[in-house]
């Protein structure tokens, strides 16, 4: 495909989560280790992106990108990576819960994803939910039975080719171009001959179209393991189920924080119902 604190309706519900994160992320911090490069950036191919987070959210409106080395590839939101930046700056101080302008909304698209890492064939997918932690689940690359048809068009002057897919769940529909012969996508969507410039799902829930493509320069694909704990992908999806299910038994859990099953009453803090695709399906 594939949680963040604007998601939540209530006010008082959001504004705990934030300081809750913050909290606890300050506390995990001095006892983790740095980044490490992986690879150099060759292609960053840049996304407008739509998507839900659960049935009831609006449709969220970011821009992604797919840094493409020479080995290792990776699929991110800019604004979520802008957000774990701001994160890590704001760490300096506990004076700046709240209060520093960097400190925005977590965006939709809080997950990411590296392909053939941590070694060739593998990747790994990675999904923030609210405390400080970012589960992730390490898996074979996935082989897509893709589905050549006819219907071309030109994007960004490319000359695409479409495609079609039923992956974990969706019915998928891809244009992508052999101008450029880099078996490469957005999310998940990889495997076929050229790079994936387009693609839907079949309900509208999720769009990645390619608004321009830089081969930047002094750039770099790097992983940062300090928040990371791993899970495999059913722990994964129950744990993205029961946060939507219950946001306030969560945090409760989370903090001990008993407070705030009694505000959430009073202000009528409704359950959601996440969005299959971020939480896929493994049959």
């Amino acid at each position: 495909m594939d949680i963040g604190a604007r998601r939540c309706s209530c006010p008082i519900i959001k504004n705990l989560m934030k300081k809750l994160s913050y909290i606890l992320f300050l506390a995990l911090f001095p006892c983790l280790s740095y980044s490490e490069s992986l690879d150099t950036v060759v292609y960053r191919i840049i996304y407008n992106s739509e998507m839900k987070s659960h049935k009831e959210s609006i449709m969220y409106h970011e821009t992604a990108h797919l840094d493409i080395g020479e080995n290792v590839t990776y699929f991110y939101s800019l604004q979520f990576s802008n957000y774990m930046d701001a994160m890590n700056r704001i760490g300096q101080s506990s004076t700046k819960i709240g209060s520093n302008p960097d400190w925005g909304d977590l965006p939709g698209l809080s997950f990411y994803l590296y392909r053939n890492y941590p070694s060739k064939g593998k990747s790994t997918y990675c999904h923030f939910i609210h405390e400080p932690r970012i589960f992730y689940y390490e898996e074979d690359i996935p082989q897509i039975d893709w589905h050549l048809v006819p219907g071309d068009t030109t994007l960004l002057g490319y000359q695409c080719q479409k495609a079609t897919c039923k992956f974990r769940g969706r019915d998928w529909t891809v244009y992508y171009t052999m101008d450029i012969p880099i078996s490469e996508g957005p999310w998940k969507l990889c495997g076929l001959p050229g790079l994936v410039l387009y693609a839907r799902e079949s309900l509208g829930e999720f769009t990645f179209s390619c608004a321009g493509i830089e081969k930047p320069e002094n750039a770099y694909i790097e992983v940062d393991k300090r928040l990371w704990t791993k899970v495999g992908q059913r722990k994964m999806e129950e744990q993205l189920i029961k946060f939507y299910d219950d946001q306030v038994d969560w945090l409760t859990r989370a903090a001990g924080f008993g407070y705030i099953a009694d505000e959430a009453k009073k202000m009528n803090v409704k359950k959601h119902s996440l969005v299959p695709c971020l939480i896929e399906s493994f049959k």
